[in-house]
Formats: C-alpha cells, structure tokens, sequence
C-alpha cells in the first residue's frame, strides 16, 4: 500500500512515539510509507534516518493552500489512504479526504469531544474505554471504530547494559540501597503526581528507605510548582528526586523497584506498557484504558484517582516484598509480549489500512461502472 502518516507536535509523547514506531514497521512490512509533520518536530529528525520519506507540513488549514499542496502529493503519488495522530492531524486528514478524495483512518490515542471523528473512514480506539467515548460522545459508528492497543519494541531489556541500574541510580543520586519508586511521563495535572508525593509521608513511615523520582519535562502550567509545594509541606522534599526529561528512560525503568502512574485521565499509557515490558510491578489508578492493561493481583495494583491513601496502601504492599515485586513484574512482561508487541498490533493496523483503501476503490469502481453503463444505455 502507499501510506501517509500524519502527525502534528513537535516534542515527544506517546502517540508521536507510536506513530514513528507503526511507520517504520509498515515500510518495513514492504509498504510505502511518506510521514507529513513538522520539519523542526523530533519526530522528523528521528524518521528520517529510518528512511522514512519526510512530507514536511506545519498542517495549518487556512487559507487552504496547504491542504492543496499536500493533496496534490497524494494523487502524484498515488496514497491509498491517510493515517493521522494528534488533534491538528485528525482535522487536517479529514480535510484532505475532501480535498483528494483519499480514506483517512484516524488512530484516537485520547479522549476529546471533537464531532469532525465522525468523517473517518475507520477510527483506531488504542482502549475500550476511547472506543466506548467516541461512540457515544463523537458518534463515531460501531463498524466504523475498532479497539486496537498501542504496542511497544520488544524485548527492549536485552538492549541495557548490565551496569545500567547502578549507572541511572547514580545520576539520580539513589543510594544501591534505597527503594526506588518511579513515575515517568510529563508533569501535568492529569497526571496525578501530586497525590503520588502526598502519599510519601505514610510510605516512608513504613519503608523509611524509599524514594520517589519523577522524571518527565514539566508540562504548560505551573503545576510543578504546586507540586514541589506539596512535597515541602508534607515534610518529604528531600526524598523526592526531580529529574526532568531524560532521554534515557530504559536505563531509568532499570533502575526503579516499583513504577507508579498516579493519572487522573489517561487513555492507555504508553510508559506502563514500558514499565510492564522491564519486568517492573506497577500501581496505577483505575482511570480509562489503565485497567485493560494492568490486571490486579497479577501484574499490579490498581487504586482510585486521586486518593494518595489508596496510594500510599498499595506501595506498601509492594515495595518492602521483593518476590511479591518479581513475581507481578514477570507476569507484565509476559503480558506484554504476548497483548501489546509489534507482531501482535501492527497486522491489526495494516489490515484496518487496507480495509480503508480497499473501500474507497471499490467505490470509485462502482461509480466508474455506473458511469459506463449509463453510457451503453444511452
């Protein structure tokens, strides 16, 4: 098939990550893969060395020349369908259906009400949670949504040095024998953080070794700031590690006994998948698509949002057992090779792809014939 992929941002979160990993599987699975995105984007400086065409588009819609100029590239190359990811790339893919009459496909990897969701072709829910809002609030039909779960690189530990543990927890400045929780992701209010460090006065109560790093850029607001108030009030401003956006997140899960994600709202997270895949146990709220990855009592624990109690409860129970840890941090990652792996989820993808294209050729080719037979009628 000759894809284009679309994405709009130009930092890094998991659906851009997504996106990167899904087009260079399908070039890889012999397709044509051209990927429009910002020219400045990180993700255009990471396909490229993949070899993965860059289209470079800032995808605003008006006036309309862009939209123009990119469905020309279309019918000049002859795009069988457009997949798009993030809020600016859906809008501007079902635009571009109208413009060069292509099918789009739109991956939703969150939940926002959006009525243009209803003009895909086919909508990809990355959770049954996303599937069941934009059925119901983007009123997207049944047969044209399907639940498919993001997936991640497999196995990623054989990549890690075996130093690595010692070496993260140093740049962390964690002693070899503290324990060490993590939550990665951008510090947002969605996120959750600030219950996760009003729970450390309790664990540290019951585990006084331990110690919580966060890792992630600080997000648009200044809920940092409020989050690093938090911790000062609550006494435990010291046994919190603020380590920012690091690039070398597999070393960091290396380093970790125990992973939490606090979120308030999340559609299906990337870094548990990441976490489960580290062989790490993990405690996480019971929000959106969360509970369709994490199983309770098998891979993690699973509490309310927004409850730091619920929180401080559950990493007790975890972070002073170490065979307990092991045994829920082998389950996850069996889980996750076996539910969420390339070769799992990318024929999925492809097949939802093919679906899209094959659909709109059959109906060019009926209206072809109907156009034909009018005219021997006539």
């Amino acid at each position: 098939m000759n894809i284009m992929e679309i994405v709009s941002g130009t930092g890094v979160n998991g659906a851009i990550s997504h996106c990167l990993l899904l087009s260079d599987q399908l070039l890889r699975r012999g397709n044509n893969v051209m990927l429009v995105c910002d020219p400045r984007s990180w993700i255009a400086a990471q396909a490229a060395p993949r070899g993965i065409e860059i289209v470079p588009s800032d995808l605003h819609r008006l006036p309309t020349d862009e939209l123009r100029r990119v469905a020309t590239v279309v019918r000049h190359r002859e795009v069988e369908v457009v997949h798009t990811h993030m809020s600016r790339a859906h809008f501007f893919g079902v635009l571009l259906r109208w413009f060069a009459g292509v099918p789009s496909v739109a991956t939703a990897h969150s939940r926002h009400f959006q009525p243009h969701w209803m003009l895909n072709d086919y909508v990809i829910a990355v959770s049954e949670a996303t599937r069941r809002y934009h059925r119901k609030l983007n009123l997207v039909r049944s047969q044209r949504i399907e639940t498919i779960p993001t997936f991640i690189e497999s196995p990623r530990a054989a990549a890690i040095r075996c130093d690595a543990r010692a070496r993260a927890r140093r740049s962390l400045g964690v002693d070899d024998s503290a324990c060490l929780i993590g939550s990665i992701g951008i510090v947002l209010r969605r996120k959750g953080a600030i219950h996760l460090v009003r729970a450390m006065p309790e664990v540290l109560a019951a585990v006084p070794n331990a110690r919580l790093a966060l890792v992630g850029e600080a997000g648009p607001t200044n809920y940092v700031s409020e989050v690093k108030s938090a911790a000062e009030a609550s006494g435990v401003a010291g046994q919190v590690v603020w380590a920012g956006h690091r690039g070398d997140v597999d070393e960091i899960m290396a380093a970790l006994d125990l992973f939490v994600l606090p979120s308030l709202e999340e559609s299906f997270p990337l870094a548990i998948l990441e976490a489960m895949e580290a062989a790490l146990p993990v405690v996480a709220t019971a929000v959106g698509g969360i509970p369709e990855c994490v199983l309770p009592g098998e891979t993690g624990i699973l509490v309310p949002p927004a409850d730091s109690h619920a929180l401080a409860e559950a990493i007790i129970a975890l972070l002073p057992d170490p065979a307990r840890r092991r045994r829920f941090g082998e389950a996850g990652r069996r889980r996750v090779r076996e539910n969420f792996s390339i070769d799992s989820q990318v024929p999925r993808i492809e097949d939802i792809l093919g679906r899209a294209a094959s659909r709109r050729r059959k109906s060019v080719s009926n209206l072809f014939g109907a156009a034909k037979r009018q005219r021997n009628g006539s």
